[in-house]
């Protein structure tokens, strides 16, 4: 839902692009953003009919492949469609030639867009004002409904609803873990950002469950240390921080000792 009309987004994974694709020919929602499936452009057959799917979109040459001397890379394709559209992209790119070019990766809800600082009259204040963009994360992250309820045991590790758990509680976290970056520099915007994010994250955590997703049990850590943060650089009520921090705290330890 945050991602801008018009934006283009690149995915990757069949669980992605299905799901995407899903709700905009089913549901008709959000036909706006055009969609571009990085391992399908791979495929020799696939840039040549995108004229009518992704009107607009450049393709820089015959498919994404950058060993391939008709292939282009990830820097070659942002480089002839920058400006045109708000790129954005959800589980990474398949290479990181757009690293040297300058363009950087910038959580965005639950995708990240794809941004060059250097380009400042091109961008909105959050992208290159990261005070600004920390601001920006309750209206960048919109909420979803609570993963709590959900059985773990009927979606076991290998399913396709145990996978899109997962993936949600990854592209939070590293969301989370960009906010926390910044609790240095702008406590008084990062603190507030890093709760609401790993708030979210213990909210949609399950209660229990010996899978893979045992490992997220830091969402509860990381909460405790931004109410650490926020009691230490005198953002918001210390008394609130203070049972925060011992509440996140406590159940972080229990989650660890139940294993």
């Amino acid at each position: 839902d945050s991602v801008p009309a018009g934006a283009l987004f690149l995915t990757m994974t069949d669980l992605v692009t299905n799901a995407a694709r899903y709700v905009q020919v089913c549901h008709h929602y959000r036909q706006d953003v055009l969609i571009a499936d990085q391992n399908l452009m791979s495929a020799e057959w696939f840039v040549a009919g995108q004229n009518r799917n992704l009107p607009g979109v450049a393709f820089p040459a015959k498919l994404y492949w950058p060993s391939r001397a008709d292939g282009f890379d990830m820097r070659e394709l942002l480089d002839h469609n920058y400006g045109k559209f708000r790129i954005f992209t959800f589980a990474g790119s398949k290479d990181k030639s757009f690293e040297a070019a300058g363009y950087r990766q910038v959580p965005f809800g639950y995708a990240e867009e794809f941004v060059r600082p250097m380009d400042v009259n091109n961008l909105s204040p959050w992208q290159v004002n990261e005070s600004m963009w920390a601001a920006t994360v309750p209206l960048h992250l919109p909420r979803t409904p609570p993963y709590v309820n959900l059985s773990i045991a009927k979606y076991p590790e290998g399913t396709w609803e145990y996978k899109a758990l997962e993936e949600y509680l990854i592209a939070l976290n590293r969301y989370g873990l960009f906010a926390f970056e910044l609790l240095g520099p702008y406590p008084r915007t990062a603190v507030p950002a890093c709760i609401h994010i790993f708030s979210q994250g213990t909210r949609d955590l399950p209660a229990r469950c010996n899978c893979s997703l045992d490992e997220y049990t830091t969402f509860w850590k990381n909460l405790g240390s931004c109410h650490y943060q926020g009691l230490g650089k005198g953002v918001g009520q210390a008394e609130y921080h203070r049972d925060e921090l011992h509440a996140a705290w406590r159940i972080y330890a229990r989650r660890v000792r139940e294993g």
